[in-house]
């Protein structure tokens, strides 16, 4: 959530070997559509050499019975993980919730709740966990919304190799962002030091996931 998921989304379908579900998010394998059946699911793509659909609440820490179920029905899914600096998303999650009334505590009382998922969302590895234990390194692909802006040809090059198309039209895909980015907060001390203390508590994720990937992530603040 808070990564680009949407941008991605319409990259990927904007290849013409790949089909992109609409609605971009199924959320199939939560508990909200998976009593509909896979034949429900496989109605949502037409047909094309590659199908996809882009679902956020797919890494949520509510939903750790998402990646079993997903490789029951599709054992050789290929799966990208799409991770932004986990301080900023965080922020940007807060955010979002702000400016929809959805969230009205102050910043440091709603970021560091323990009920909340500003911080478990963004705790990458951890996230990635379920999908390790069930689907082989090969299948896996994590890219941040980072590379994506700075380097979009290269980022999405990897990925149409991943999913098995030709990685040649990249310069035809990538156009303007998708959603504009939500009001930013106000610039305070406070914003200053929660951004510090949530590097402190995404550190030592951040750097499992450097060494699981093999990427610097050099655009991250943690």
């Amino acid at each position: 959530m808070k990564c680009g998921t949407t941008a991605l989304h319409r990259y990927l379908g904007a290849h013409p070997d790949i089909a992109m579900s609409n609605p971009k998010e199924l959320n199939f394998f939560l508990g909200s559509n998976w009593h509909r059946g896979v034949g429900w699911y496989a109605g949502n793509f037409p047909d094309a050499l590659v199908c996809g659909e882009s679902s956020p609440g797919y890494t949520s820490p509510d939903h750790p019975e998402t990646a079993e179920r997903m490789a029951a029905v599709i054992p050789d899914a290929k799966i990208i993980l799409l991770v932004r600096d986990p301080v900023e998303r965080a922020v940007s999650q807060y955010r979002h919730h702000w400016a929809d009334g959805d969230e009205t505590r102050p910043l440091r009382e709603a970021v560091f709740d323990h009920a909340s998922q500003y911080v478990t969302r963004g705790r990458y590895y951890e996230r990635l966990g379920p999908f390790l234990q069930h689907f082989a390194a090969r299948q896996l692909a994590v890219v941040s919304s980072e590379e994506l802006v700075a380097n979009p040809y290269g980022a999405l090059g990897r990925l149409f190799r991943l999913v098995g198309v030709d990685d040649g039209p990249t310069s035809e895909i990538v156009g303007p962002r998708a959603n504009a980015p939500p009001p930013r907060l106000p610039a305070s001390a406070e914003t200053a030091a929660v951004r510090s203390d949530l590097r402190v508590l995404f550190r030592d994720d951040a750097e499992r996931l450097r060494e699981l990937t093999g990427q610097d992530f050099p655009y991250w603040s943690v």
